[in-house]
């Protein structure tokens, strides 16, 4: 029942991370991009600055990009 989070190939860290905006509803989500389908995986919605924070803090990551809401 327990599953384990599944890593993805091509995620090395703070380079591949990306927010994406929707151009109808203004949503903001947050993830890895994929190098070679240019998907976002494991991506968060972004309501605010702390989901960005705590997107970071999961993957053990250092927020370089400074993304902001």
């Amino acid at each position: 029942m327990f599953f384990k989070k599944k890593e993805y190939e091509g995620i090395n860290g703070d380079a591949n991370v990306f927010m994406e905006s929707s151009i109808c509803t203004g949503e903001k989500i947050i993830g890895f991009r994929d190098e070679k389908s240019g998907t976002l995986r494991q991506a968060v919605v972004v309501r605010a600055q702390s989901d960005i924070d705590a997107f970071y803090r999961t993957h053990k990551l250092k927020n370089t990009k400074k993304f902001k809401v």
